[in-house]
């Protein structure tokens, strides 16, 4: 029995299809000169793997996050794209944030974000004053029925410790913006990866000294998904990739096979 309603497989495998046709729509063909990878591959896969390479870096803002919208369009009462947040934090949230991130990077403290959110809400509470800052837009906000508040950064599956110093400065900073501005509403921030490329083993970039609290602020793979739909979609959200990957097969062989004749070794 399929957990997705046939208007969201619809709208998730043409926000897929729309996806790959505006790709290759823009896609300009690789021009490094490689003669002897093309004589021995063919420049027609050289151009597929370009063309994959370049797609690989496209997918969170150009296929998952148009995904991940349709997804939980039924679930929440608003869903949006790359949602632009205030510029004034407030300032004894600010200090708040930075000791405790970096009390993270010394090893003093391990992510329990309960304790986090409490610290800073009791510095949003404390004083009216604010300091500019600038950050990244939230790359997919949800409010729920209720009220609540998700802010969801949707990152790479394979980030660096740096990054993830980076990510948890901006979680934690979306969270005070968003207590600052909308009180007495529940207000999460968390990061999300898409998928495990370690599976079926756990994902192990989770050794980062305790920087994210995993078990409240991060979702990886089946977890980010299903959390978007309130029920367990991922096995029928890869047969939505899978349907719209059959109807696009005819397309992406016919626009690559027009560089089989061009040997690229002259």
């Amino acid at each position: 029995m399929s957990t997705l309603d046939a208007e969201t497989r619809g709208r998730i495998e043409a926000a897929i299809l729309t996806a790959i046709r505006r790709k290759l729509e823009v896609y300009e063909p690789e021009t490094d000169y490689k003669p002897f990878h093309a004589r021995l591959l063919g420049r027609d896969r050289m151009q597929l793997y370009s063309f994959i390479h370049s797609l690989t870096r496209d997918f969170g803002s150009a296929i998952y996050e148009p995904v991940a919208a349709a997804l939980a369009s039924r679930r929440f009462a608003n869903v949006e794209l790359q949602r632009g947040l205030p510029a004034e934090l407030n300032s004894a949230a600010s200090i708040q944030i930075d000791a405790i991130v970096d009390d993270l990077l010394a090893g003093e403290r391990d992510s329990y974000r309960l304790d986090e959110e409490r610290l800073i809400r009791l510095a949003v509470e404390s004083s009216s004053a604010t300091t500019r800052t600038r950050l990244p837009k939230v790359d997919l906000w949800l409010e729920g029925w209720d009220g609540s508040i998700t802010m969801v950064e949707l990152k790479t599956v394979k980030p660096n410790i740096s990054n993830f110093e980076h990510y948890k400065r901006n979680l934690l900073r979306w969270y005070a913006l968003g207590v600052a501005h909308h009180p007495g509403r529940v207000v999460r921030s968390v990061l999300a990866l898409p998928y495990n490329p370690y599976h079926p083993d756990p994902y192990r970039r989770w050794t980062l000294k305790g920087m994210l609290d995993l078990e409240r602020e991060v979702y990886t793979a089946e977890e980010f998904w299903n959390f978007l739909a309130g029920a367990d979609v991922h096995a029928e959200l890869l047969d939505c990739f899978e349907r719209a990957g059959l109807e696009l097969r005819h397309e992406i062989d016919a626009y690559f096979t027009k560089f089989r004749d061009d040997r690229g070794d002259n």
